[in-house]
This record gives structure tokens, C-alpha cells and sequence, in this order.
């Protein structure tokens, strides 16, 4: 399989790549800085491929994802996963400005939009294909302090929707992917940065099952990418650990 992860080297989207990886595919990550997939370029080799992205810049989306299609002879998989998430996510209603406004819509809702109107010929050419759309469980239980991230969030399962519709009559399927509470640096950093201010987090430390990891959001993006899942799309997959149970 031809994968492509933004955000694919770091965090959630390394265990998405990794989860890929792990099954023989060739994965293209798209990150701010390329040389942080140094690790997984040392691990897997050629099967890894780095490129620049700015996923707020819109030129930029079609550029890496024309490139990571040339790199890889095509595309399968599109997986939406680079944000602005932790502290860089984390306003209160009176210190939204509009240069963090922009960033973060331009960011998390643009770069899910334009990187898959980029990947769609890609995938028509392929027959079909999978795009997943990393959302949040902000989206439907808004984290205190991250208002705007949360409303991203909420757009990007609406895109799922919306997209799954329309493209379903090229055999391309759409799914969200709505994380719960995962420990990666940036949910630590966020979590630190919260209590400093004083700020009650609403996701730290009521899930039932506890703190979940990269990897478990990996799996679940793999077999949404398989065919099992063949019947799939239009909707979003929590995995939260019970949060909302």
C-alpha cells in the first residue's frame, strides 16, 4: 500500500506511519521540519519518504502530496493527522486574536481540506482509496481552554461526512478518527500549561480504561484503511477509552 501521513513522523501520526509500516507499506509523512523522521528513515529505510509541509498553506498541500504520490508511484491512503494541538491549541475566549484564529482554522481544518482535494485524483487513478480525517474528542466534549481547536475538530468529522458522500461513487471512502486522551508530548505540555493558569482539564483523568496511547489510535487507522472495513465511511470512530460512555 501507498500511504500518505501528514504530521507522520511525531507523536500519534509516527503510530500511525509505524502501524502502516509494520504491515509492508511505503508511507510519505509531511512534516513542518522533514528531518524529524530521521528515526523512522533509520528504521524502515527507503519504505519512509520525508517532505516539507505547511499544512496551513494551501500550495503547499497539493505540492507534498503531488510529490509524495510521484515518490511512492501513487497514492492509497490519505490520513489527515497534522494540527496545531497542545499548548499552541490552548486559548480562553479573551485571548482569541485573529493571527491564532487563522493559524489554527488554516491549519487543522484547511490542511484536512486541501491536502484531500490534492490526494483525490491521486486515488481516482488508484480506483478508489481510503482518506481518514484525524479529529478529537474535543469535538464532541470540548476541552476548557481550547475552544477554537475544539470547533476544528467538529469541522473535521463534518468534512468526513460531506466528503464520503461525494466521493463515494469513486470508491473512495471517508472516516474521522476522534482520539480521547492520549499521552503524547504535547498532551503533557497542554495539561502542565492548563493547571499553571488554573484551568480544570474536562479529559485528563476521567477515562475509564485511563490514559490510551499512540499506537491504540495506529491500530484503529490501519484497520479502517483495510479491507474489513470496506463498509465504512461517513462517520467517526471514537476511541476515547469510555470517556464518553
Amino acid at each position: 500500500m501507498r500511504i500518505i501521513v501528514t504530521g507522520g513522523a511525531t507523536n500519534i501520526g509516527r503510530a500511525i506511519s509505524e502501524a502502516f509500516l509494520a504491515q509492508g507499506a511505503r508511507v510519505a509523512v509531511g512534516q513542518p521540519d522533514p528531518a524529524v523522521a530521521g528515526p523512522l528513515i533509520a528504521r524502515y529505510g527507503e519504505r519512509v519518504v520525508a517532505l516539507p509541509l505547511d499544512a496551513g498553506d494551501p500550495a503547499q498541500c497539493a505540492a507534498f502530496v503531488d510529490a509524495a504520490a510521484a515518490a511512492l508511484g501513487g497514492v492509497d491512503v490519505l490520513v489527515n493527522n497534522a494540527a496545531i494541538t497542545g499548548p499552541g491549541a490552548g486559548r480562553l475566549l479573551d485571548e482569541v486574536d485573529p493571527a491564532y484564529f487563522s493559524r489554527v482554522v488554516g491549519v487543522n481544518v484547511g490542511g484536512v481540506l486541501f491536502c484531500s482535494q490534492a490526494a483525490v485524483p491521486h486515488l481516482r487513478r488508484a480506483g478508489g482509496g481510503v482518506i481518514i480525517h484525524l479529529s478529537s474528542i474535543n469535538a464532541i466534549r470540548p476541552q476548557r481552554g481550547a475552544m477554537v481547536y475544539a470547533a476544528t475538530k467538529a469541522a473535521v468529522a463534518s468534512l468526513a461526512q460531506s466528503m464520503a458522500k461525494e466521493l463515494a461513487p469513486d470508491r473512495i471512502r471517508v472516516v474521522a478518527v476522534a482520539p480521547g486522551d492520549i499521552a503524547t508530548d504535547q498532551s503533557a505540555q497542554l495539561t502542565r500549561e492548563m493547571a499553571a493558569r488554573g484551568i480544570v482539564s474536562d479529559v485528563a483523568g476521567f477515562t475509564p480504561l485511563g490514559q490510551g496511547a499512540p499506537e491504540d489510535i495506529g491500530a484503529v487507522v490501519a484497520f479502517l484503511c483495510s479491507p474489513a472495513a470496506r463498509y465504512v465511511t461517513g462517520t467517526t470512530w471514537l476511541v476515547d477509552g469510555g470517556l464518553l460512555a
